[in-house]
C-alpha cells in the first residue's frame, strides 16, 4: 500500500479532493493533507510519502519550492502540481523539478484519479526495476565475496592434477585467461612469527599477509594469491598480451614485501620466485619451487629465483652424527645447560655445512625418539605430554635451521618442566603411601593403599617400584618385619600377639617371613638381642 499527501493553502480545496476521489480505491492506505509548505515539510519527516499532489501558488514557501526541497531530501517521491493559471513559466519548472504530471485547476475528480493511477503505476515500475537492480547487486556482491575462495579451489585442482586448464573451466571462475596463457608463480614462506599468536590473531595477519601480497607482488598485472591445499601461499602473477614480469622488478618487489611483513605484520617471510610459464608446465614449477623451499635451510628469510645459483657454492649431502644415546642421559637427568650447548654446537656446524633436509629430519625424529625413550622408561604417558601434543608436525619444524633450533629448544623445555613435575608428584605420592603403610599397619594392602590416594593398584606399585627401586609389597612386608624387630626386643608380648599386632593371623606364616627377612626365627632373634639391650 502507498501514503498520499495532499497540499494547499485552501481547505475547501484540500476536502473536495478527499471527498471526490476514493484514494482508498486506488491504492492508498494514508492520505495525509497540509496547509502549506511547512506543514508538509514537518510531515514529511515523520511518514514515508510515496507521493505529492501539490498546488503551486501558495503564500511564503511555494508549492516549486517544496518540492525542489523534496526532491533534494526525499528523491523517491512522486509529485503531481496543481495551479489555477496556465503559464508555460511554471510548467517549464515543473517539468525541470522531474514532476509526473501538471493540472490546471478546477481539475475534475475523474482526470486527478486517472493521473493518480497512472503515477502509482509509474511508482510500481520504478520500485519493481529498482529491486531487481538491488537483487542483481546483492548476487553480485555474493560473487565478489565469494569469487576468492571459487577462484582459490580451482587452483588447488590444477595444481593437485584434478583438473585440466580448458576454456570452459577458466569462463567458470570468471578468470582472465586462456589455456595458452602464462602464469609467474612465487612462493611465499611464512618463516616464523616473531610472537606468540592466537590462532584467531594468526588468520587476521594472515589476511593482511595476503592483502599485502596482492598489492606489492601483484603490482600492476592481474592475478591472484592463493593457498594450495598444504596450506603454502602462492602469489600467482598473469602475464598480459602486452607485458611480461621482469625478474628484477619482482625481486625488488619481494624483497619490499617481506620488509613490510617483518615491519607490520609479526613475520619474517622468504620468497621463492618461479618463471611465466603455460598452463602445462605450471604444475612442474610449482614442485620446483616447493623443493627450493623445503631445501633451503641454511639461507632463511631471502628473495630466490628458481634455477639462480647459489652465492655458497652448490650444497653437499654430509652425513649427520647424533649421539641421541648421551641426550638421553643429559635430558632424563635434569642437566638441560649441557644438552642446549650440544644442540647449538650441532645446529652450527648443520648451518656451515649447508645440511640438507634429510640431514634436518634425521634430527627431529632422533629428538621425538629420546622424548619416547624416557617417557616409556619413566613409565609416562606421550599422549598428556603438551610438548608433543601441540608440536608443529615435521615440515613446519624442519622448514629451516632457525626453525628447527627453536622448535627443539621449545619440546626440551616442555619435556622438561613436565618430567620434573611428574617426579614431583610421584615423590609425595611415595610419601603419602609410606606414612598410610606405618599408620595402617595391622591392616594395610596393596589396594588399600592405592584407594587412599585415588589410583590404580598396579599403577601405584609401578610408580613405587619406579621412584624407589622396592616393590610396594616388599616395601610392606619390610615395616612390618621392623615393627616386629622393636616389639620383640623391646616388649614382653607373645609371639603370637606380635604375628597379630602386626596383621599377621598365622604364626607360622609370620615365622617364615621373619626367618627369610632377618635370617633367624622371631624367637631365637629375641633371645639374642634381649640379651644386648640387657646387657
Amino acid at each position: 500500500m502507498f501514503k498520499l499527501l495532499i497540499v494547499d493553502d485552501e481547505i475547501y480545496v484540500l476536502r473536495a479532493m478527499r471527498k471526490s476521489v476514493d484514494f482508498a480505491a486506488l491504492g492508498f492506505d494514508e492520505v495525509h493533507q497540509a496547509m502549506g509548505a511547512k506543514e508538509a515539510m514537518a510531515l514529511l519527516q515523520e511518514h514515508p510519502i510515496d507521493l505529492i499532489i501539490c498546488d503551486i501558488e501558495m503564500p511564503g514557501i511555494n508549492g516549486l519550492e517544496l518540492i525542489e526541497w523534496v526532491g533534494d531530501r526525499y528523491p523517491g517521491v512522486e509529485t503531481i502540481f496543481l495551479t489555477g493559471h496556465a503559464e508555460f513559466a511554471y510548467a517549464k519548472k515543473a517539468v525541470q523539478l522531474g514532476s509526473f504530471e501538471y493540472l490546471l485547476k478546477p481539475v475534475k475528480p475523474e482526470d486527478l484519479a486517472a493521473t493518480v493511477t497512472r503515477a502509482l503505476d509509474q511508482i510500481r515500475e520504478e520500485r519493481k526495476a529498482a529491486s531487481l537492480v538491488e537483487t542483481s547487486q546483492k548476487y553480485r556482491t555474493l560473487w565478489e565475496r565469494q569469487k576468492s575462495v571459487v577462484v582459490e579451489k580451482y587452483w588447488q585442482n590444477l595444481l593437485a592434477g584434478r583438473l585440466a586448464p580448458a576454456q570452459e573451466n577458466l569462463q567458470a571462475v570468471n578468470l582472465p585467461l586462456r589455456p595458452q596463457s602464462k602464469i609467474l608463480p612465487i612462493l611465499i614462506s611464512v618463516e616464523r612469527w616473531h610472537k606468540e599468536f592466537s590462532l584467531r590473531d594468526e588468520d587476521t595477519l594472515e589476511y593482511a599477509i595476503r592483502n599485502a601480497a596482492a598489492e606489492l607482488l601483484l603490482g600492476g598485472f592481474k592475478g591472484d594469491i592463493i593457498k594450495d591445499e598444504n596450506g603454502i601461499l602462492f602469489a600467482l602473477v598473469y602475464e598480459s598480451a602486452d607485458r611480461s614480469p621482469d625478474a628484477a622488478a619482482l625481486e625488488e618487489a619481494c624483497r619490499a614485501y617481506t620488509n613490510a611483513c617483518s615491519q607490520y605484520f609479526y613475520c619474517s617471510v622468504s620468497c621463492y620466485i618461479g618463471h611465466a610459464v603455460p598452463f602445462d608446465e605450471l604444475m612442474e614449477v610449482y614442485h620446483r619451487l616447493i623443493e627450493l623451499e623445503q631445501e633451503n635451510l641454511s639461507s632463511p628469510l631471502s628473495v630466490q629465483q628458481l634455477d639462480a645459483p647459489s652465492s655458497t657454492g652448490s650444497r653437499q649431502k654430509h652425513p649427520l652424527a647424533i649421539p641421541w644415546s648421551d641426550w638421553v642421559i643429559l635430558f632424563e637427568t635434569g642437566n638441560k645447560a649441557e644438552l642446549f650447548k650440544r644442540l647449538d654446537q650441532l645446529f652450527a656446524d648443520m648451518q656451515e655445512a649447508q645440511a640438507d633436509t634429510e640431514s634436518a629430519s634425521a634430527l627431529y625424529h632422533a629428538l621425538v625418539y629420546m622424548i619416547y625413550h624416557v617417557a616409556h622408561k619413566n613409565g609416562l604417558s606421550v599422549k598428556e605430554w603438551t610438548g608433543l601434543r601441540e608440536r608443529s608436525g615435521e615440515l613446519t619444524a624442519i622448514r629451516s635451521i632457525a626453525q628447527l633450533k627453536a622448535w627443539s629448544e621449545k619440546l626440551i623445555e616442555t619435556g622438561s618442566r613436565y618430567l620434573e613435575q611428574q617426579r614431583r608428584e610421584s615423590s609425595m605420592l611415595i610419601e603419602k603411601t609410606k606414612q598410610f603403610v606405618k599408620t595402617h599397619l595391622k591392616d594395610v594392602t596393596r589396594e588399600k593403599a592405592a584407594s587412599h590416594i585415588h589410583l590404580n593398584s598396579a599403577y601405584l606399585s609401578r610408580i613405587f617400584k619406579r621412584e624407589t627401586g622396592q616393590s610396594l609389597m616388599d616395601y610392606i612386608i619390610q615395616v612390618k618385619m621392623d615393627r616386629a624387630k622393636i616389639l620383640l626386643t623391646e616388649t614382653n608380648l607373645r609371639i603370637v600377639d606380635v604375628c597379630e599386632e602386626i596383621g599377621y593371623e598365622n604364626y607360622s606364616h609370620f615365622g617364615q617371613v621373619f626367618k627369610k627377612k632377618v635370617g633367624i626365627a622371631p624367637l631365637e632373634f629375641r633371645k639374642r638381642f634381649q640379651k644386648l639391650n640387657l646387657s
